[in-house]
C-alpha cells in the first residue's frame, strides 16, 4: 500500500512540475521581449488578505528570510521558528519525532500552518513540524496573535506561513551536500530562474539519519518542491506551487519515553498544491483566485509487542485525509485605503483503519472511521492611512461550517508615529526626535474547530456532536523605536489573551464505559515580547529577544472529572525565554554566524505514573553555530563553491522538551555547496 501512495503521489507531483515549467518556459520565450518584473518593497503577506508593507501593519509579524536560513544552515522549518520571539517549540526526542510549536502561550492547535497560502493542518489544527524542511523556501513569516479574521479556524494563537522559492534571474543550480553525527546525511539540488515574463524554481532534497537510541530510530525525509509564475500581460499574473514530502520514522520509544520497541515506524506521505491568478478589472480594482490541495496519507505499524512480552502480535493503524479549498477576492484601491471583499470554500475528508493480526499473518481491520464537513466563509477587510500618518485595519469575518454554528471573527487595529496628532510647532521642533517612534495596537477574535475524532464516535469515545468551538479574545499594545540613525530597530509587545470554551476530554461510565469530550474550561496568556534587531552594517546583522508570559487555566466546569485547576500554568510553555543571533557575511568570502538560545522552566507530566503528576523541567540555552567558507569563485562570478559547516547544541548541553524524551546532542554537520548559473 505504501508503495502505491508513494508512487501515486509522485507522479502527480512530477506531472505538476512538468506541465508547469514547461507552460511557463514557452510563455516566457514568447514574452522574452516584455518588460522585466520591477523590485517592489518588500511586503507582509500574512497578516491581512492582501500584501501590506509594515508600514500599514497593526500585529506583530516575524519574517525570516530564505538567505537567512541557508547563512544559518538551518534545514527544519521547525529550528527556524526557535529564534522568534513568544514561540515554544518542543520535539519528542530524536529527529523526525512529533514537533509542535506553542505561540503566545497558545495550545500547539493554535496555530495555523500553510505552504503557499494552503492551509495543511488537521481537524482541529494539529500539524506536526518535524517533516517541514526548508528546502527551496523564499521566506517564512510568522503571525503572532490571534488570525482567523484571515485564515479562519485554528489560527487562535497565530500563523506560521512558509513560501516557495520565486526565481530570478539566470537559470541557476544549487547544490548542496552535508554529512554528520547520528549517521546524517544530507543531499539537496535545486534549478532556479526567470526569462520575460516566466520564473520557476524547483528542488529535490533527501535527509538521513540513524538517530539518537541504539536500535530503531531511523529517519529519512525526501522532498521535492516547485514553483512556476507568469504574467502572460500586464496587470495579470498566474503561478502554480507543489511540495511533496515522504517521510519515515523509526521509533523504540512507549508513551512513557522507554525504549522497549524494535519494530515500531511511521510513514507519511504529504503533497500540497496551490494555484493562484490574479487580474487587473479597472484602475482601482483586481481579483485574484486561489485554488488549494493538500493531501497526506499515514501509517503507524508495529509488528512486534514489546521486548519481554510473550504475546506477539501484528498492528497497523493507516489514514488518509485531504482538504480542498477555494477563495475569490476582489481588491479596491480607494484613495489612501484598500479594502478587500472575498469568499472562501474548503471542504475536508478524514478516515482511517485500525488492523490487528498475529505476526506473520496479514492484519484484519478492526475498526474503521469516516468522516466530513465543508465550510463556506466570507470576509471584508479594509486597510488605510490617514493624512496624520494613522494606519488603520478594520476586519471581519463568518465561517459557516458543516459541523458546527456559523462563528464570526473580527479585528480593529491602528498604527501611527507618536507625534501625529502633535501641534505644527512642536512636530517640527521635535521630529527628528520622535517622529521615528511608532506606536500599535488590536483587538481581535480567532476560534479552533473541534477535530472529528471529538465530534463523531471512534473506538474509544461516544462522540460530542454539539461540541462548540474555541474561541479566543486579545488584546494587543506594541512600541517600535529606531535606534543609532536607523541601524537598530527596538520594538515590545504587549499581549493579552483569553480563551473560552476550551475543549476538554470527560471519563466515560456505563454502558460501555466510553469517553466523550465537552466544552469545560477557559485560560488565559498574558506577556510582554522585547526585540532588538541589527539591521546589516559593514557586513554584520543580528537579533536578540525576550518573552515572558504566564499561560495558565482560569476556569474549570463543576463538571469536569480531570486534573486541570485554576491558576495551574500550562504543561510545556516556559516563562521565561529568549534568543541572540549574529551573523557576519562577506559574500562568496566568508560568513559566521552564532544563535543562542534560553529556555526558563516549564511544567510537563509524568506519564510513567498514574495519575500523571505535574513536574518540573530545568531550564537550559544551546548554542549553534554556522560557518560558509568560499573556496571557488567571486562576487561578481557566475560560479561558486562554498565549505559548509553547522554545529547544534555546540556546547553538548542534556536537555529534554519533554519528560523522558532526550533531545540531540551535538550534531556536527560538514558538507559543500555549488551555485552557478547554466
Amino acid at each position: 500500500m505504501r508503495k502505491l501512495v508513494t508512487a501515486q503521489l509522485q507522479l502527480l507531483l512530477l506531472s505538476t512540475a512538468t506541465i508547469a515549467i514547461t507552460a511557463t518556459t514557452a510563455l516566457g520565450q514568447s514574452a522574452a521581449r516584455g518588460s522585466d518584473t520591477t523590485t517592489l518593497e518588500p511586503v507582509i503577506v500574512s497578516a491581512t488578505k492582501t500584501p501590506a508593507s509594515r508600514a500599514l501593519l497593526t500585529q506583530a509579524v516575524t519574517v525570516i528570510s530564505g538567505d537567512e536560513l541557508r547563512a544559518r544552515g538551518v534545514s527544519r522549518v521547525s529550528d527556524a521558528i526557535r529564534q522568534v520571539p513568544g514561540a515554544a517549540v518542543v520535539q519528542n526526542g530524536s529527529f523526525g519525532s512529533v514537533t509542535t510549536v506553542f505561540l503566545r502561550g497558545g495550545e500547539s492547535r493554535y496555530t495555523k500552518v500553510l505552504i503557499d497560502g494552503v492551509a495543511v493542518n488537521s481537524s482541529g489544527g494539529f500539524f506536526d513540524l518535524s517533516h517541514l524542511t526548508t528546502d527551496n523556501v523564499e521566506r517564512i513569516e510568522i503571525v503572532r496573535g490571534p488570525a482567523s479574521v484571515v485564515h479562519g479556524a485554528d489560527a487562535m494563537a497565530g500563523a506560521i506561513h512558509i513560501f516557495t522559492r520565486q526565481g530570478r534571474g539566470p537559470a541557476t543550480l544549487d547544490v548542496d551536500a552535508r554529512a554528520g553525527t547520528y549517521g546524517t546525511r544530507e543531499g539537496f539540488i535545486g534549478v532556479n530562474g526567470s526569462s520575460g515574463r516566466a520564473k520557476y524554481s524547483i528542488s529535490g532534497a533527501h535527509r538521513e539519519t540513524d538517530g539518537l537510541l541504539p536500535f530503531n530510530n531511523r529517519y529519512y525525509n525526501g522532498t521535492l518542491s516547485g514553483s512556476a509564475g507568469v504574467a502572460p500581460r500586464d496587470g495579470s499574473d498566474i503561478a502554480l506551487s507543489g511540495r511533496y514530502t515522504t517521510a519515515e520514522f523509526h521509533y523504540p520509544t512507549d508513551f512513557t519515553g522507554a525504549p522497549v520497541d524494535s519494530n515500531a515506524y511511521r510513514v507519511q506521505h504529504r503533497l500540497t498544491v496551490g494555484l493562484e491568478a490574479g487580474t487587473r478589472l479597472s484602475r482601482i480594482s483586481e481579483a485574484r483566485l486561489l485554488i488549494g490541495t493538500n493531501d497526506v496519507a499515514d501509517l503507524t505499524e508495529d509488528i512486534a509487542t514489546p521486548f519481554g512480552s510473550s504475546v506477539r502480535s501484528h498492528s497497523a493503524l493507516s489514514s488518509r485525509s485531504y482538504r480542498r479549498s477555494a477563495e475569490g477576492r476582489v481588491r479596491l484601491n480607494l484613495s489612501e485605503a484598500t479594502l478587500n471583499l472575498g469568499v472562501e470554500y474548503a471542504k475536508e475528508r478524514e478516515s482511517s483503519t485500525n488492523s490487528e493480526g498475529p505476526v506473520g499473518q496479514p492484519t484484519i481491520p478492526t475498526s474503521t472511521f469516516v468522516a466530513a464537513r465543508s465550510n463556506t466563509a466570507a470576509y471584508s477587510e479594509l486597510l488605510g492611512k490617514l493624512a496624520s500618518g494613522v494606519a488603520y485595519t478594520l476586519s471581519a469575518r463568518v465561517d459557516d461550517n458543516s459541523d458546527y454554528a456559523a462563528v464570526g471573527t473580527y479585528r480593529a487595529g491602528f498604527r501611527f508615529p507618536l507625534n501625529a496628532f502633535d501641534s505644527p510647532k512642536r512636530s517640527s521642533e521635535s521630529a527628528e526626535r520622535v517622529r521615528e517612534t511608532l506606536l500599535r495596537g488590536s483587538v481581535s477574535s480567532a476560534f479552533n474547530a473541534p477535530a472529528f475524532n471529538q465530534l463523531r464516535p471512534t473506538l474509544y469515545t461516544s462522540g460530542s456532536p454539539d461540541l462548540a468551538p474555541e474561541r479566543a479574545r486579545s488584546f494587543e499594545l506594541g512600541l517600535e523605536q529606531p535606534i543609532g540613525g536607523n541601524k537598530f530597530l527596538l520594538s515590545g509587545s504587549y499581549f493579552n489573551q483569553r480563551f473560552s470554551d476550551l475543549i476538554q476530554y470527560v471519563q466515560g461510565g456505563p454502558p460501555g464505559f466510553l469517553g466523550s469530550y465537552a466544552n469545560l474550561s477557559r485560560a488565559s496568556s498574558n506577556g510582554v515580547e522585547l526585540e532588538l534587531r541589527l539591521e546589516e552594517s559593514g557586513g554584520v546583522s543580528g537579533n536578540a529577544s525576550y518573552t515572558v508570559a504566564s499561560p495558565k487555566v482560569t476556569q474549570v466546569s463543576s463538571s469536569y472529572t480531570g486534573d486541570l485547576k485554576p491558576g495551574q500554568a500550562l504543561i510545556r510553555r516556559p516563562t521565561h525565554s529568549g534568543n541572540v543571533n549574529l551573523t557576519y557575511s562577506r559574500r562568496d568570502v566568508l560568513s559566521l554566524s552564532a544563535t543562542a538560545g534560553f529556555i526558563g522552566k516549564r511544567p510537563d507530566l509524568d506519564f510513567t505514573q498514574f495519575p500523571s503528576p505535574t513536574v518540573t523541567l530545568p531550564a537550559y540555552g544551546k548554542l549553534d553555530l554556522a560557518a560558509i567558507v568560499g573556496v571557488l569563485g567571486k562576487e561578481s562570478s557566475a560560479r561558486a563553491l562554498s565549505l559548509t559547516l553547522r554545529m547544534e547544541n555546540a556546547l553538548g548541553k542534556r536537555y529534554q522538551d519533554v519528560l523522558n524524551f532526550p533531545a540531540p546532542g551535538r550534531t556536527i554537520l560538514v558538507g559543500a555547496r555549488y551555485e552557478g548559473r547554466l
